[in-house]
């Protein structure tokens, strides 16, 4: 790859030399034109920031060769007041990217996506924005989408899909309040589930709202705990997870934000941070929203595929019916009963990679 060169960029490139030799399948990089299939998976680490951040900048310095993605934020992250400046400022970067992109056509970019503030908001800055410059965004984020504002916001992408004959896609958030209380959960989610299974051909990724689920109870948990331990939102997240994770079902879910970190790898709130995401993939959550660069290679470590794991996968897949012992002696693989789970797992290998035998996600950090 050919990269805009900076003693920062070197310095980056250098480090992920001294990584790629640890993988027996290296991860892959998409861009928005990638099969949805693999794409769908390649969100992984999602950093979350506002318009009036440079992220040009880090971008062309190298500073982001292994984040999955980048939202900007136009809703919460954003005052009122501020929000034409941001618009504005985004606007202006999205401009540098492309005149840098031109110069540099082989050179990586994270899936950009634009955290809409409303519909409204979502119509004034499409319309707003040049083509050549809406054509650098992967898609659209909708916030607190529920069953009243769904449809709308789809059938507006659908029209700008049109319009501009550029491929753009959704990932709605499941935040709203009728979802986190019990007495509508239910009724709520299966509305979601039939306006997303509507549109599910531009729906990339689906995103969970721990934040915004612990506010409605005026919570929020401590670095020496994870969301799992915050039974009302937990509670909520698994039943998000067996309506849109089930066997047959074609979407994957990203994991909630995680507020605390340090540039201490051993520091609690690392730590913390290390066990959350333990949790989301024995769970079936897939990537993770992150609010901090000192978070981006502790989510790609710990979502790269161990050498049992794919192993023990391929095997699965191989035998289609039967028992077997897995790789290590230590476990026994039914071919039929562990079939998705091996999919799953051959899918996330071709994007977060394949560790080489005996490395483990700590040789990464």
């Amino acid at each position: 790859m050919a990269f805009f060169i900076c003693e920062k960029s070197v310095i980056y490139m250098e480090i992920l030399d001294m990584v790629s030799n640890k993988f027996l399948i290296e991860p892959k990089k998409v861009d928005k034109y990638t099969d949805k299939d693999i794409l769908k998976y390649s969100i992984g680490t999602n950093l979350y920031t506002n318009g009036f951040k440079n992220f040009y900048k880090k971008i062309v310095d190298g500073e982001f060769l292994n984040l999955g993605s980048i939202s900007i934020c136009f809703e919460d992250a954003t005052r009122e007041e501020d929000l034409g400046i941001c618009e504005e400022n985004v606007r202006v970067m999205l401009e540098g990217l492309k005149i840098w992109k031109e110069k540099n056509p082989n050179a990586y970019v994270p899936l950009l996506f634009v955290r809409i503030r409303n519909l409204e908001q979502f119509k004034s800055f499409t319309r707003n924005t040049k083509k050549e410059y809406l054509k650098l965004i992967t898609g659209f984020i909708f916030p607190k989408f529920n069953s009243e504002n769904g449809r709308g916001y789809f059938e507006y992408l659908t029209e700008l899909i049109n319009d501009t004959n550029e491929v753009f896609y959704a990932m709605p958030i499941i935040e709203d309040e009728k979802v986190i209380y019990k007495e509508s959960r239910i009724d709520e989610l299966i509305k979601i589930k039939n306006i997303i299974d509507e549109n599910k051909d531009v729906v990339l990724n689906i995103r969970v709202g721990g934040t915004d689920f612990s506010s409605k109870f005026g919570l929020r948990r401590s670095k020496e705990n994870t969301i799992y331990n915050i039974g009302v939102v937990s509670d909520c997240l698994f039943d998000i997870l067996n309506m849109f994770s089930r066997q047959g079902s074609e979407y994957v879910i990203s994991a909630p934000v995680w507020e605390y970190f340090s540039s201490d790898l051993n520091s609690e709130e690392m730590q913390g941070f290390i066990r959350e995401i333990k949790m989301d993939k024995e769970n079936g959550f897939i990537g993770k929203t992150i609010i901090h660069p000192l978070q981006i290679n502790i989510v790609n470590a710990l979502y790269a595929v161990t050498f049992e794991e794919y192993t023990d996968a391929k095997g699965v897949l191989k035998a289609k019916d039967g028992v077997f012992k897995g790789y290590g002696d230590n476990k026994m693989n039914e071919a039929k009963p562990h079939t998705n789970w091996a999919k799953k797992i051959l899918k996330r290998a071709e994007v977060f990679g394949v560790l080489n035998e005996g490395v483990e996600y700590k040789d990464l950090i």
